[in-house]
C-alpha cells in the first residue's frame, strides 16, 4: 500500500465521519424543529459557560440550560446580549415540554459546517479518480 493509498484511506474516513455525523445532526435539528412549538422564555441565570432559560409550555413553568457561544468572531456580541433577563425564543416538543432548545440559527452553522469538510475531504481523497488537477 504506497502513501497515497494510506493518506487516500484516512481522508475518506475524516470524510465519511464527519458528513455522517453533520448530516445526523442537520436531520435531528430540522425534525425537532419541525414538530416543534415555540415559546418566550427569558434569561434567569448565566454563568462562564452556559445560561438557563425559563419558559411557560402547558401552564407549566420549565427551565433548560444552553452552553453560551464561542468567545471568538460574530459570536461575541450575541454571547454578551445573552444576560439575565433577556427574552429569547425556544423550541419544546409540545408532547413533553421539558425537551426544549433554544432557537438559534448558531444551531445549524456546526453540523453544516462538518458535511462542508466531509464533502472536502472527500473531494480531496478522490481527485485524481475525478480528473481534478493535483498540486
Amino acid at each position: 500500500m504506497g502513501s497515497w493509498d494510506g493518506k487516500k484511506a484516512l481522508l475518506t474516513v475524516i470524510a465519511v465521519v464527519a458528513f455522517s455525523f453533520g448530516a445526523y445532526r442537520l436531520w435531528d435539528i430540522w425534525n425537532f424543529s419541525r414538530n416543534a412549538l415555540e415559546a418566550q422564555g427569558v434569561i434567569v441565570e448565566r454563568t462562564s459557560n452556559q445560561f438557563t432559560i425559563e419558559f411557560t409550555a402547558n401552564g407549566r413553568s420549565y427551565q433548560i440550560e444552553e452552553e453560551l457561544p464561542s468567545t471568538k468572531g460574530a459570536d461575541v456580541e450575541t454571547r454578551m446580549r445573552l444576560q439575565p433577563g433577556v427574552y429569547v425564543t425556544v423550541l419544546y416538543d409540545p408532547g413533553s415540554p421539558q425537551d426544549a432548545r433554544w432557537k438559534s440559527a448558531r444551531n445549524w452553522v456546526f453540523p453544516g459546517a462538518l458535511c462542508a469538510i466531509g464533502v472536502l475531504f472527500g473531494l480531496a481523497a478522490y481527485r485524481p479518480n475525478l480528473g481534478l488537477p493535483r498540486r
